[in-house]
């Protein structure tokens, strides 16, 4: 599974965002070139994330782009199913009354295990949380004289207990 450059460049967006003061609107030309997204293809993301619901954008001198809701309630699952549509690794992990091996498919519950891991990673990871990290990485590089690529936090990664399946 990949996930289309529109939705990685979706999922910036709002994390840029996220890391300005509450309320704070940014250029969309800012954005674009913090970013790294062409300008054009920006437009149409910001588009798409106005009609759902996630960002608020408004012309004129005072304009700009900005959250219209709170970091702390946006998930990564959230404006990624916005953007793809529902997140699946395969079609009978979504839907296993349409597989007819579901039943008796000994990979089917990996399937399973591994969808339901997906989507409560993605889906409890907020905006607030991820902006959180990518400051603690912004100041360790400037600590360390370090680029983004070379930059680390020895952090564990986030945990999510899943059941397994049995």
């Amino acid at each position: 599974m990949e996930i289309s450059r529109r939705a990685d460049y979706a999922l910036r967006v709002i994390l840029d965002l996220a890391m300005l003061p509450s309320g704070m609107r940014a250029r969309a030309r800012d954005i674009a070139r913090r970013q790294a997204i062409p300008y054009a293809f920006l437009q149409k993301i910001i588009r798409d994330l106005c009609a759902a619901g996630f960002v608020e954008a408004s012309r004129g001198r005072r304009g700009g782009v900005r959250l219209a809701r709170p970091p702390e309630s946006i998930t990564l699952l959230e404006v990624l199913e916005a953007m793809e549509g529902p997140i699946r690794l395969n079609r009978c992990s979504r839907e296993p009354h349409l597989c007819p091996r579901s039943s008796f498919c000994a990979i089917h519950p990996i399937w399973a295990q591994a969808q339901a891991y997906l989507e409560q990673l993605l889906g409890s990871t907020t905006f607030a949380e991820v902006a959180k990290r990518s400051l603690q990485i912004r100041m360790m590089q400037s600590r360390n004289g370090m680029n983004g690529a070379s930059a680390s936090l020895n952090q564990e990664p986030a945990t999510v207990q899943v059941s397994k399946i049995k």
